[in-house]
C-alpha cells in the first residue's frame, strides 16, 4: 500500500514539474521571488535578504512558474568559464516536489550551450549540522556536485563554506 501511494505521489509531481515553466525574471518576479525568501528563513538571514535584493538585479535571475505564479527562483552569474549559483529557494510548501531540481538542471543545459566547464555553489560546510543545510547539501551531493575546497569565513561571525562543484560534459 505504501509503495503504491509513493508511486501516486511521484507521479502527480512529475505533471506537475511538466506544467512548470523556467524562464527569465522580470520586475514583478524579483518581488515574487524576495517573497518566497521571506518565508524561507531558516536559510536566509536578514542580511542575505538585503544582498539577495542587489543581486537579483545586478545578477542572472530565473524563475520557476507554475500556472502564471512563482514557485521557485535561481540566482547566478558567469565568470572565466565557470557558472556559480547565488542563491535559489523554492516555495516552502513545493519543496521536495522537483522544482529545485529543474531550476538546477535549466542552468546545466545553459551552460553546455556555452561549453562551460563547471557550476559551482557555495554553502556551510559539512561540519555544520543545521538541520536546513543538511538538506541544502544533500539536494547538490544528488545532483552530482562534490567538494571542490572549503573557504574560510571572511568577516566575524560569518561561517566557513564549502565550494561545491558539478564538472559538465
Amino acid at each position: 500500500m505504501l509503495l503504491i501511494e509513493k508511486q501516486k505521489t511521484k507521479q502527480k509531481l512529475l505533471r506537475f514539474t511538466h506544467l512548470m515553466k523556467i524562464r527569465k525574471a522580470d520586475k514583478k518576479d524579483i518581488e515574487d521571488s524576495l517573497s518566497i525568501v521571506e518565508e524561507l528563513k531558516e536559510w536566509f538571514t536578514k542580511e542575505a535578504i538585503k544582498n539577495m535584493k542587489v543581486d537579483f538585479t545586478v545578477n542572472n535571475l530565473v524563475v520557476a512558474v507554475e500556472k502564471n505564479k512563482v514557485v521557485g527562483f535561481l540566482c547566478f552569474n558567469y565568470y572565466e568559464g565557470i557558472f556559480k549559483i547565488l542563491w535559489m529557494g523554492v516555495k516552502k510548501n513545493l519543496q521536495s516536489s522537483g522544482i529545485g531540481s529543474l531550476l538546477v538542471k535549466w542552468l546545466e543545459k545553459e551552460a553546455k550551450k556555452i561549453k562551460s566547464k563547471s557550476i559551482e555553489v557555495e554553502t556551510l560546510t559539512d561540519e555544520d549540522d543545521y538541520e536546513p543545510y543538511k538538506l541544502t547539501r544533500a539536494f547538490y551531493y544528488k545532483h552530482g556536485f562534490k567538494k571542490l575546497y572549503i573557504k574560510k569565513a571572511r568577516k566575524k561571525g560569518w561561517d566557513d563554506q564549502v565550494v561545491l562543484e558539478k564538472r559538465l560534459k
